[in-house]
C-alpha cells in the first residue's frame, strides 16, 4: 500500500486536485472501506484526496422539502440526529448496524454510497426512502435519483472526478412508516447476508397507497423489488396477501452463493424478512377511523 495523500482545502480544491492527478486518484473520507481494499490489494491508487477537512460537507439541515445530509456525515451523526430518527426510522436502524463503534464514528454516508457495495446498509435504507444524491464535479452539481445511481458491484453513475456532496431526503407523507432489517451471521460488525428496507403508506380504505421495497446482498447492487411492489400497491395487506408477497419477492432478486450464505438460503431469507418488515410497518401505521 503506497500512495501520496493530498488534503483538500475546499470542495472546488478537491475537484481541481482530482483533475490534476487523474487518473491515478481517489477521494477518501472516513476510509473504512477504501483502506481495507488498498491493504488487500483489491484496489491501488497513487494519490488519495482527503476530504475530511471540508466542514461544509458535514452538516445535516432540515429544508422545506425534507432533509439535506452532507456526504461527510458519519453513521454516528445520523444515529444521533433526532429529526432524522423521527422522520426516517429506517435510516437510523441501518446506520446503527454498520460495523462497530469505530466504523460508525469514522465511516461516512458519502463513502457508503460511493463504495457501491450490494450489501451496503445505509445505501439500501436510502434506496427505500427515494433519496437523491448530489454529485459535484467540474461542471458543477447535479442530482441523481438513488434508484439510478448504482450500476453494478462497486460501480455507480459518478463520473471521473465527481464526488458525492450531499444526500437529499424527501419529507415523509402523513401516515407513512418505514423500517430496515438486516440478517448476518452475527448481530454486530458483520456484512449483511440479506437486508430489507421497507416504506409504505395506507390510504383511507387501508389499502397500500405507496410502497418501496429495497433489498441488499441479493443482487449485483442494492435493488428495488419492483414486481412485489406492483403486486401490493392498491391492495389491502391482509395475511394472505402478505404471505404471497413473501414468496413473490424471491423472483425480484438474483442472489449468489458466497462464504456467508448460499443463493438458496438468501432467497428463502428475503421472503421471511419482507414478511417481518410488512408486519412491523403495518403495526406502526395509525389506524383509520
Amino acid at each position: 500500500m503506497n500512495f501520496q495523500l493530498h488534503k483538500a482545502a475546499s470542495l472546488p480544491d478537491a475537484i481541481a486536485l482530482s483533475r490534476r492527478l487523474a487518473p491515478d486518484v481517489r477521494y477518501i473520507a472516513g476510509g473504512t472501506d477504501l483502506i481495507i481494499q488498498l491493504r488487500r490489494g483489491v484496489k491501488s491508487f497513487g494519490n488519495l484526496i482527503d476530504l475530511s477537512g471540508l466542514k461544509s460537507l458535514r452538516q445535516i439541515a432540515e429544508t422545506a422539502e425534507g432533509y439535506r445530509i452532507g456526504a461527510l456525515c458519519t453513521h454516528k451523526d445520523i444515529d444521533l440526529h433526532s429529526g432524522l430518527l423521527r422522520d426516517y426510522p429506517a435510516l437510523g436502524q441501518a446506520a446503527r448496524v454498520v460495523g462497530g463503534h469505530q466504523v460508525r464514528n469514522a465511516g461516512t454516508i458519502g463513502g457508503n454510497l460511493a463504495n457501491a457495495s450490494p450489501a451496503a446498509d445505509v445505501a439500501v435504507a436510502l434506496l427505500g426512502l427515494d433519496a437523491v444524491i448530489v454529485a459535484a464535479g467540474e461542471g458543477g452539481s447535479r442530482h441523481i435519483a438513488i434508484a439510478d445511481f448504482f450500476t453494478g458491484p462497486g460501480q455507480s453513475l459518478l463520473a471521473p472526478g465527481e464526488l458525492i456532496e450531499a444526500v437529499l431526503l424527501p419529507k415523509p407523507a402523513p401516515g407513512e412508516s418505514c423500517c430496515f432489517l438486516k440478517a448476518g451471521r452475527r448481530k454486530a460488525m458483520e456484512i449483511a447476508v440479506v437486508s430489507v428496507a421497507l416504506r409504505l403508506r395506507l390510504d383511507n380504505a387501508d389499502a397500500i397507497a405507496d410502497i418501496r421495497i429495497a433489498l441488499g446482498a441479493v443482487g449485483p447492487r442494492p435493488l428495488r423489488a419492483l414486481g412485489t411492489e406492483a403486486m401490493l400497491l392498491g391492495r389491502k395487506p391482509d395475511a394472505a396477501l402478505i404471505a404471497k408477497a413473501a414468496v413473490a419477492i424471491q423472483a425480484d432478486c438474483t442472489p449468489r452463493s458466497d462464504v456467508r450464505a448460499s443463493a438458496e438460503y438468501r432467497r428463502e431469507l428475503v421472503g421471511g424478512m419482507l414478511l417481518r418488515a410488512l408486519q412491523h410497518c403495518l403495526k406502526a401505521e395509525t389506524p383509520h377511523a
